[in-house]
Order: structure tokens, then C-alpha cells, then sequence
């Protein structure tokens, strides 16, 4: 059976402020993953709070964009988003951060599928189609790692 959430960590030499400024701004996404290529924002100014909209932009073989809805902006905890095709739930990705005895952050990435049901089985094909492959939950692992590795390098060093 697929794994429905996934989630990498990793400890980053960061102060949790510097950290959370970068993961709770989707604009930031597309420096660190490597399907991510770009983010324009639909609703909302300033900070990203709860509800705004954006649009995501990705690519592997073919282009595709995702419609995405924050729901959940908890300065210095935790920044999460829905991900859906067109009226078809994909999944939900969120951030979560903790200070760690250093005084750097962990930073844990998470992945959440929500193509269940019928409307799962209608989306779940189109990531074959754009060159995602049929084991979300290992793609993701294996993105979630290379996006946090650059996360880190950048917090690092910005610190500088």
C-alpha cells in the first residue's frame, strides 16, 4: 500500500526567525525544489496568512500548475498549504519548525496525499503524464531531501 505522508528533517544552523521568514514565503520554493518553477500569488499582500492563494508552477517532463490555499501560518512553528488540480484535493505540504539545542532550527518537511476516493483515481494518473512517476510518497522523499539540503544552504548562509 502507498504511503499517504512523508517527511524529511533536517537540523539547520539557522535562527528559527531567518527560517521561518524563508518557508512561510511560497516565492522561496522554487530556489530549493527541484520540480518547482515558479509561484504567483492570487489573493493576499504582505505576509502569507490563512487563505491566501497561489498558483504553482512545476516541471519535470511537461509543465503543470497546481491551484494552492494556506492553511496554516503559525509564525515560527509551522506553514502548510492544500495542493489541488483544478477541483481535485492533491495533498497538503506544510513546514514545521523547533528550535534545537544549538540555537539553530529543525526544520521538518511533510507531505500529506489527499487523492483519495474517486477524485483521487481521476488526478492520480496526470503524475505519470508530467513525468512524476507511480510512487509519489518515494518521489516526494527524494525532492524533500534535495529541497531541504538548499533550504539549508541558503538559511546558512544568510546568517553569515
Amino acid at each position: 500500500m502507498a504511503q499517504s505522508t512523508v517527511s524529511e528533517a533536517i537540523e539547520v544552523d539557522a535562527d528559527i526567525t531567518l527560517v521561518w521568514e524563508l518557508v512561510s514565503d511560497p516565492s522561496n520554493y522554487p530556489r530549493w525544489s527541484p520540480e518547482a518553477s515558479g509561484v504567483r500569488r492570487r489573493s493576499g499582500t504582505g505576509p502569507w496568512a490563512v487563505g491566501d492563494v497561489f498558483t504553482g508552477s512545476n516541471r519535470i517532463w511537461l509543465p503543470w500548475s497546481t491551484n494552492c490555499r494556506v492553511v496554516r501560518a503559525s509564525p515560527l512553528e509551522a506553514f502548510a498549504f492544500d495542493v489541488s488540480f483544478s477541483v481535485l484535493p492533491v495533498a497538503r505540504w506544510s513546514y514545521e519548525l523547533a528550535p534545537n539545542a544549538t540555537g539553530g532550527t529543525l526544520v521538518t518537511e511533510r507531505w500529506e496525499d489527499h487523492r483519495t476516493g474517486l477524485k483521487g483515481a481521476i488526478v492520480k494518473p496526470s503524475g505519470l503524464l508530467v513525468g512524476r512517476g507511480r510512487d509519489a510518497a518515494t518521489r516526494n522523499r527524494a525532492t524533500m531531501r534535495a529541497t531541504l539540503a538548499h533550504l539549508k544552504a541558503e538559511a546558512e548562509r544568510a546568517r553569515s
